[in-house]
């Protein structure tokens, strides 16, 4: 048996490209499936040599028994699809779903713990898997952060059946081996009960403490100190749960009888997800995402908004001033080249502008108050710039001693540079916007 390299080829079909990572049982590749021009996940199984040929033999049957376990869920969206087994050099290789993101696990090293929103949107999606898995007769046995993947497109995925089993599977056990990792493995398997579907929520406790607060609350120095842990320490009190204190404090319950089914746990899940502000991490496409400003990006935004809200303030107050007939000075533009295309251009562009407020609004007004409110704004922004001119060729005339047609003029070029200014402020307000909401996204 040879180490494979990246550029090999896989069951005559799978080009290993890059390692993606490795574990105690084998490594996972990125991998060109050539035959349909498409990128996947292969997980190569690692068998030393000097292993002892009972333990070569149980590894074979457990990734033998991980595809198959898989395979039965490959359907559920909220589980890493196998799609192939190939058996290479006498070694079984098994062809999973590519996910282009990263680990929860990954995610909490290089960024710190999850918002509650977020870990609540976790903890649906891993329940939502958990009772797939379940419905099968499938037990994971494995939850924990590192089997959690994180996909750049929101999804969240429970993945690794290498310890997991069907009530059909014959046992396998191997002298001195802890068949998961300790610091998430529920305190009846550590006493001899094992295969409960009660087990995993226990692991789920565990992992939304980890996701919640940052840190693995039974873990400890040695193995020993964790396996006494798991059975014997309650985990600390957790510090930014907040409302997931709950479901998080009954999954870790050490009876498996006094935690929650998977129905009840999504259930309370609901439940809290129902008591979250609107900016959740799932939302709707067709709702709109004012994200929470940076402090440094607040002034920008905060002037270009001004700037929109002085020029609105401008054209209104010569509108008044234009009260109540604007007939007048529209008549000098018709002896203007080109002072009527202007002038409506800009009452149009105005009333643009004023519409364009309405997406500021707090999303839970409603679409059709938010509509209504757009439609208004249009309206009197459109009304409002049609009277400025007036107001502005009176002031020009009253205040200068200016004929008609040159108070027209005057009052054209001013409401013409005032429009500008609340369009350009209006663009660059919205544009902050959406690069805001798309970072936010990214971050999410």
């Amino acid at each position: 048996m040879t180490s494979r390299l990246a550029g090999d080829v896989v069951g005559r079909r799978y080009r290993l490209a890059t390692e993606l990572g490795s574990g105690g049982f084998g490594r996972v590749w990125r991998a060109r499936d050539e035959t349909l021009d498409v990128d996947v996940a292969i997980k190569e199984l690692q068998l030393p040599p000097e292993m002892p040929e009972t333990e070569r033999a149980e590894r074979l049957a457990r990734a033998t028994r991980e595809a198959r376990n898989a395979a039965r869920l490959r359907k559920h969206d909220g589980i890493v699809a196998v799609h192939d087994v190939v058996i290479d050099d006498g070694l079984p290789w098994i062809v999973m779903e590519l996910i282009d993101g990263c680990s929860l696990s990954e995610h909490i090293k290089q960024h710190g713990p999850l918002p509650v929103d977020r870990v609540i949107a976790v903890a649906v999606a891993l329940l939502t898997a958990i009772g797939a898995a379940h419905r099968e007769g499938v037990v994971h046995r494995d939850i924990k952060p590192a089997n959690v993947m994180l996909s750049q497109n929101g999804k969240i995925l429970l993945t690794d059946f290498g310890t997991a089993i069907h009530h059909t599977d014959s046992a396998l056990t191997a002298t001195g081996m802890f068949i998961g990792s300790a610091e998430y493995m529920a305190p009846e398997r550590l006493r001899g009960i094992d295969g409960l579907p009660a087990g995993d929520l226990f692991s789920l406790g565990v992992t939304l403490y980890q996701a919640v607060e940052g840190f693995s609350p039974f873990r400890r120095d040695t193995q020993e100190a964790t396996l006494a842990a798991v059975l014997l320490e309650e985990a600390p009190a957790p510090q930014r749960a907040g409302p997931l204190t709950r479901l998080i404090t009954r999954l870790l319950d050490k009876d498996p009888g006094g935690r929650p089914t998977v129905d009840e746990a999504l259930a309370m899940a609901g439940d809290i997800a129902g008591e979250q502000p609107a900016t959740t991490v799932h939302v709707r496409r067709d709702t709109k995402i004012l994200p929470v400003w940076p402090k440094k990006r607040q002034p920008v935004v905060v002037t270009a908004l001004m700037g929109v809200m002085t020029a609105l303030a401008v054209i209104t107050a010569l509108a008044v001033a234009g009260l109540p007939d604007a007939g007048e000075t529209w008549g000098e533009f018709e002896h203007l080249e080109g002072a009527v295309v202007l002038s409506v251009a800009d009452v149009v562009l105005a009333g643009l502008v004023c519409a364009s407020l309405a997406r500021f609004m707090p999303v839970n007004f409603g679409k059709i108050v938010i509509a209504v409110v757009g439609v208004a704004g249009l309206v009197f922004g459109c009304g409002a710039t049609a009277f400025a001119f007036h107001g502005a060729g009176e002031i020009f005339r009253n205040e200068m001693n200016l004929l008609p047609q040159e108070s027209a003029t005057m009052s054209l070029a001013l409401i013409s540079i005032v429009v500008l200014v609340a369009v350009g402020s209006a663009l660059s307000s919205q544009l902050l916007v959406r690069c805001e909401t798309i970072k936010s996204r990214t971050r999410s």
